[in-house]
């Protein structure tokens, strides 16, 4: 009998130390815990908003689901289900972090503007949603550091 199967290589994966100087824990959030609805519609999307206020940039993370019968949103009968927007890490884009109490503003403005995106998405039209949306707002806003 003539054993025609390759060989494969099999190497040890070296699980994350944290004594490591190169070490970078990633902070992933748990947002399946925060919507309602999971039986209606258990796929969350997400997309990446890019705000440019003034000379700065910040960064937000919208979280979001699809579905016929989704209940409304509690703040607007434009999209339904809940949204969730989460401030990305300045120095690694790829955590997602804590919001500082001056974010509020900023995140009722990013709500605003994607508002017509996420009814695009949900609604009739079923278009596709961005992998990043920039806003731009020509002046910053007031009381931020």
């Amino acid at each position: 009998m003539v054993n025609n199967r390759p060989k494969v290589n099999v190497s040890q994966i070296e699980p994350p130390n944290p004594h490591n100087p190169n070490y970078k824990p990633k902070r992933r959030p748990l947002v399946e815990a925060h919507f309602s609805d999971e039986a209606r519609q258990a796929f969350i999307h997400d997309f990446l908003v890019q705000l440019k206020h003034g000379r700065k940039v910040s960064r937000f993370c919208v979280f979001l689901k699809r579905g016929k019968a989704l209940s409304p949103n509690a703040h607007t009968n434009i999209v339904a289900g809940d949204v969730i927007i989460m401030r990305v890490g300045q120095k690694d884009p790829e955590t997602l972090v804590n919001m500082r109490p001056t974010d509020r503003a900023m995140v009722d403005y990013v709500f605003a503007a994607c508002l017509h995106r996420i009814f695009r998405f949900q609604g009739p039209q079923r278009t596709l949603l961005p992998k990043e949306l920039i806003i731009v707002r020509p002046r910053a806003f007031p009381g931020l550091p």
